[in-house]
């Protein structure tokens, strides 16, 4: 929970969706049962639930329309406002159908049979377990609206730990090869001034979410500042089976370009021979997958490089956090060093879930 323990606004879950109403159905079936096996065997099993569902039923449906029709406005209010207007829908919708109820059966189906007794304690009892199962259901949407802010801060933790090591990495480096290249290559300077405004401006970009072509673009003007700075020891590789509109295609940032600096930083620039960075990008029906592969050298030239732990650590922590069913596989060959990411396609919509 926060510190100032206040709830977050717009903790309610958008109740128009289909998702919601369905598992608002199904915790209501859950409940009906519940209650039906609190009454057997005293009374027929089968009969009480199909009684007991469909009042359940009505409330949960009544309440799901009413909060739907209301969200515009309930979002406007303070988050406790919110929440107690959602609390008391739910409660008098309850007792509105209770004494409904109650009054079908005293004045349709027993007139004869009237007991107001029992319909005040099958009111009241309504209205008890209605009171408890909103108070824990609104608990519940609380905790884990609090989570998912927790899992896009942390988030927002990992990217920003991935930007500021990017920012002083690259500054040095290409500065250094800029430097090196003004008096005796002033037009590759240019250029390579250039590729490090136009990388410089998509790193700092604000998101947690690029396009699949804005990583692209990234990892080529890295690229090209590598290889001024490597030289003929840098080759690179593209093998990309996508389309143009798969550029599109929303990935989290920051997924590709530090694969590609990790295979570079730790795969080239130690041997003194270079290498070939192969990178792969394919989509399938289902997913988008990124594959990175280096040679691993044989012989550390210099001190080893601790950041590349750091890199892939942080992508896999991100993508567990944020991109449901998305997957990192590393492989660690004698001669090569691959790490592919699987990214599902429909996971990319949950960017638009968060509330």
């Amino acid at each position: 929970m926060h510190t100032n323990d206040k709830m977050p606004a717009g903790f309610l879950p958008d109740f128009c969706r289909d998702s919601t109403l369905l598992l608002v159905v199904v915790i209501a079936e859950l409940l009906a049962v519940v209650l039906a096996l609190s009454s057997w065997p005293l009374a027929p099993f089968w009969r009480t639930l199909a009684l007991t569902s469909l009042f359940v039923q009505w409330i949960a449906l009544s309440s799901v329309a009413v909060l739907c029709r209301l969200r515009a406005r309930l979002e406007k209010l303070s988050p406790a406002r919110e929440a107690t207007f959602a609390y008391l829908i739910v409660l008098g919708l309850t007792l509105l159908f209770s004494v409904l109820n109650a009054a079908f059966f005293d004045w349709v189906v027993h007139p004869n049979a009237v007991d107001l007794e029992r319909d005040l304690a099958f009111v009241l009892r309504n209205a008890m377990v209605s009171a408890i199962v909103a108070a824990v259901g609104l608990r519940y949407l609380y905790v884990q609206h609090d989570w998912k802010l927790g899992v896009e801060a942390r988030m927002d933790a990992r990217l920003h730990a991935l930007q500021a090591r990017i920012r002083p990495h690259f500054l040095f480096n290409s500065m250094n090869t800029i430097a090196a290249l003004i008096r005796s290559r002033p037009a590759d300077a240019e250029n390579a001034v250039e590729d490090l405004s136009s990388m410089f401006r998509s790193v700092l970009r604000e998101g947690e979410w690029a396009r699949l072509g804005d990583e692209l673009e990234l990892t080529r003007h890295y690229l090209a500042l590598e290889t001024l700075r490597l030289g003929e020891r840098l080759q690179v590789e593209w093998a990309l089976d996508i389309d143009e509109d798969d550029e599109e295609l929303p990935i989290p940032a920051l997924s590709l370009q530090p694969l590609v600096e990790n295979a570079v930083y730790h795969g080239i620039q130690p041997n003194p021979d270079g290498g070939c960075v192969h990178i792969a990008i394919a989509r399938d029906a289902t997913h988008l997958r990124l594959r990175v592969e280096n040679p691993q050298p044989q012989v550390q030239s210099g001190p080893a490089h601790d950041g590349q732990g750091m890199a892939l650590g942080n992508i896999r922590e991100r993508l567990e956090l944020g991109y449901r069913g998305a997957a990192m596989n590393i492989r660690a060959e004698p001669e090569r060093f691959t790490v592919e990411l699987s990214l599902p396609l429909e996971a990319a919509d949950a960017r638009n879930d968060r509330r």
